[in-house]
């Protein structure tokens, strides 16, 4: 089964989506926009635990922000 992994693109989109920009999202997850920034542009990947929060402050599942096997995978890496 392939492992999951975290999808820059999925989180850009469904941001914009929901009329959020990177500086509110960054700021509902206590996070500097920078970091929202890189997560958008591949640069880094979210912990699973912001992964958690972004999924609930744009109201998406988890699933929606990553490709491949179960979320548990990513989860538990």
């Amino acid at each position: 089964m392939p492992a999951r992994t975290f999808s820059p693109d999925a989180l850009r989109q469904i941001r914009r989506e929901r009329g959020v920009t990177q500086v509110e999202l960054a700021a509902a997850l206590g996070r500097s926009f920078t970091a929202v920034s890189m997560y958008e542009n591949g640069r880094s990947t979210p912990p699973a635990e912001v992964l958690a929060a972004i999924a609930d402050a744009l109201n998406a599942p988890m699933d929606a922000f990553v490709t491949g096997g179960p979320v548990r995978e990513l989860v538990s890496a």
